[in-house]
């Protein structure tokens, strides 16, 4: 059957069908209607989280790294958040938070529609926006999962998150979440944190003023939070007091008390602890790339590492102190910039931008008069003057090498040079153009106690002490001994002492290396060769031992760098970090094994209940132990004859080995005791020679000893251990040789073999 339009009369119906009419087509919209609210909500609620994963929130919280014993090294992460639980936030506190953000936040059901109309009331009074109807939930659910943009799509999502929440959790875990996770201005996220950077207490120690004006900020924190301005955020904070005793929470009496209180805020923020940073970023790699953690920083997590974090302190001042006093030796790398007057004030361009120069003394000072004696500087407290005679040192450090005999040479008005205080008056002083390094370990399981990957972090984040790839020098020494040993030699086998010639190429170039001194010395051996840094006897020996054979024994002490299959392998020419030749080093006073880096000892996680060990690494055999205790008593012959006989300065038995490469462009010397070992490096970043003169005893030794001389008293107290098939003979002093006579010319040295009974 079609119905036929033309047949309908409108006119023909009574008045009751068109009402009847109207009424269905009313309740088809107002049906539509509905069915398209309940869709849009149920799209926007997937898009929603989900109750358990509101229940399972994770706070942003600050990963705290420790030390060895328990020291706080660094904080880490990008909001400082404590959080609490709420035996541990006052009551008042909870109150007052309820009270000025949302007095029926007991009552309703996550959206409060009786405050929306109160303050929809109240704005449309006062003709503008003076109260908001957010519910504490709904201002939790903008924090944790939306953005503070005004569109009716975001309003929704928070009004239905805000319902879920509160059908998920109870009042107490909600009102908790958000004590924890609000912004209260000055850097603190929670309240705990904020009770720290205000009033420098814990939240549970505040008092009732304290609290209300805690409550009181998140409302507009660059307005209310005292330390910005302490007038408002007492009015405010009153305004608090009221609301509690109007609501109930307090008594009239108690407000006006808590009113008249003066708060006491804290000058500054305390500053979170980033120490070590060189150290820091290598946990978090080793974190990173080895246990894969990710978001190591905002992880809440509680890290416990080898660092004794006394011990990195001295190593840190070490460096700084020896690259200061080498400085010198460098020259004068000249002003650090010019006096312009487009630049801004002398003030804006006096001010200090480098905070590790500034902990140091460092001042910058504008030159406002040179003559050949003296230069009038001006620096932002006072008008002084430099002198030559302090600056004797500050030769042009491109030029030939000095005494400074006119300041006219290095100065001239308007220059901006950095100076310091010493004994009273000013001294012209530099930035340090060189870079160093200091790694500090136990033997035992390859802890370390102290790593300095260059002058300052805050200057370069570059780690010279593992990712640094230099030429080895001398240091790479002992291994050659070590494969000769490993081989059939002993320390007292002679190699000749003189020159030679090897042919490089087709080409006819010619390698002629020579000893350091220039000088030769015929038949040498071994342990007089070590002792004094031969390069010839070293050359001569890796000939014998073969290239190769040295090169496999140097991959199992740690070196992985490049090694070309070539005879200068043998004195250093091929590239190492401060770390593989740390942990090579270990090897001889741990009885010829080593391990791996160990850096992290535990984590703790934010729960407190999953608790993460993390043990040494196996030990990894390298050479016999009869061979380690030799070379090991040669390296303290090293120290008491050689060159590292600085290091006597150490009231321990101490061995170790320097090394020098061409043109000094490399300094080092690695040291040990039973129970410790530390390498110091020093040189260019760009590879540059160090001043003539220079190596590894007097600009990388000087650097170990200043550190070793601060921390040596609990080390070095064991003797070295000892090896069962090493004993010691009597050896003629002139032919070297195992002898019974009875001379007055002779030395006990180390034989790997049991002694017998007969001899």
């Amino acid at each position: 059957m079609k119905f036929n339009f033309k047949q309908f009369d409108l006119k023909s119906l009574t008045a009751g069908q068109i009402v009847i009419a109207a009424g269905l087509a009313m309740l088809a919209i107002c049906f539509v209607g509905a069915l398209s609210l309940v869709i849009y909500f149920f799209m926007m609620s997937r898009e929603l989280p989900s109750t358990e994963e509101l229940k399972n929130y994770k706070y942003k919280m600050p990963t705290m790294i420790y030390d060895r014993n328990g020291k706080q090294i660094a904080e880490l992460g990008e909001e400082r958040r404590y959080p609490v639980a709420m035996d541990q936030i006052p009551e008042n506190l909870q109150n007052a938070v309820v009270a000025v953000e949302d007095a029926r936040f007991y009552e309703h059901g996550g959206v409060d529609m009786m405050g929306i109309m109160r303050a929809f009331v109240t704005n449309i009074r006062a003709g503008r926006v003076v109260e908001g109807g957010s519910t504490l939930t709904q201002q939790l659910v903008k924090i944790l999962y939306l953005t503070p943009e005004k569109k009716l799509k975001r309003k929704v999502k928070e009004q239905i998150l805000a319902y879920k929440i509160d059908k998920a959790l109870s009042k107490k875990e909600i009102l908790l979440m958000y004590l924890n996770q609000v912004y209260f201005g000055r850097g603190s996220y929670g309240v705990q944190a904020a009770a720290q950077n205000y009033f420098g207490k814990d939240v549970a120690d505040l008092t009732l003023a304290e609290c209300a004006m805690i409550a009181g900020i998140p409302k507009a924190p660059g307005i209310y939070a005292p330390h910005l301005g302490l007038d408002k955020s007492i009015k405010r904070r009153n305004h608090v007091l009221y609301r509690m005793a109007e609501v109930g929470y307090i008594t009239e009496a108690q407000y006006k008390e808590a009113a008249r209180e003066m708060p006491v805020i804290v000058d500054k923020v305390p500053p979170k602890n980033l120490l070590a940073g060189y150290f820091v970023d290598y946990v978090k790699k080793y974190l990173t790339t080895v246990e894969n953690i990710e978001d190591i920083d905002n992880s809440g997590m509680a890290i416990y590492t080898t660092l004794d974090l006394d011990m990195q302190l001295k190593a840190e001042e070490a460096v700084k102190e020896n690259l200061l006093e080498l400085s010198e030796q460098t020259g004068y790398y000249g002003p650090i910039a010019k006096f312009l007057p487009e630049n801004g004030d002398i003030a804006k361009q006096l001010n200090m931008d480098k905070t590790y120069l500034a902990e140091l003394g460092f001042e910058r000072a504008l030159v406002t008069r040179v003559t050949q004696s003296t230069a009038n500087i001006t620096t932002l407290s006072e008008e002084s003057q430099i002198r030559l005679e302090d600056s004797r040192w500050a030769s042009p450090a491109d030029g030939k090498r000095g005494r400074l005999n006119s300041f006219a040479d290095i100065l001239h008005d308007n220059d901006i040079i950095y100076v310091k205080k010493k004994h009273d008056r000013y001294v012209l002083t530099q930035d340090p153009p060189l870079e160093g390094a200091i790694l500090s370990i136990s033997p035992a399981d390859g802890g370390i106690y102290a790593m300095v990957g260059g002058f300052d972090y805050r200057r370069s984040m570059f780690n010279r002490a593992y990712q640094a790839k230099r030429q080895a020098g001398s240091l790479l020494k002992p291994i050659v001994y070590s494969a000769a040993l490993e081989n059939g030699m002993d320390m007292m086998s002679q190699v000749l002492d003189a020159p030679i010639e090897k042919q490089l190429n087709e080409e006819g170039e010619v390698w002629k290396p020579r000893n350091s001194s220039g000088e030769y010395f015929g038949n040498t051996t071994l342990k007089d060769a070590l002792t004094h840094s031969r390069n010839l006897v070293t050359i001569k020996l890796a000939e014998q031992v073969g290239i190769g054979k040295i090169i496999d024994l140097a991959r199992k002490f740690g070196l992985e760098g490049e090694m070309p299959r070539e005879l200068a392998v043998s004195i250093g020419s091929g590239s190492v970090t401060l770390q593989e030749m740390v942990y090579g080093f270990s090897v001889f006073p741990n009885m010829g094994v080593r391990h791996k880096p160990y850096c992290v000892t535990k984590i703790v996680y934010p729960d407190g209940k999953k608790v993460e060990e993390f043990e040494p690494s196996e030990s990894i055999p390298v050479i016999k132990e009869s061979t380690a205790q030799i070379i090991t008593d040669t390296l303290i012959n090293v120290v008491d004859h050689g060159t590292g006989r600085r290091a006597l300065a150490i009231p321990r038995v101490v061995g170790g080995k320097t090394g020098t490469t061409n043109d000094s462009k490399d300094t080092w010397f690695v040291g040990f005791m039973s129970d410790l070992v530390t390498g110091s490096w020093v040189g260019f970043d760009d590879f540059k020679a160090l001043p003539r003169g220079a190596s590894g005893s007097n600009a990388a030794l000087p650097q170990w000893l200043r550190y070793t001389g601060r921390i040596y008293t609990p080390f070095g107290k064991k003797m070295f251990p000892v090896a069962k098939d090493v004993s010691y003979f009597r050896v003629d002093a002139e032919t070297k040789q195992i002898t019974d006579g009875y001379s007055d010319e002779f030395t006990f040295e180390p034989y790997d073999r049991p002694m017998s009974i007969t001899e």
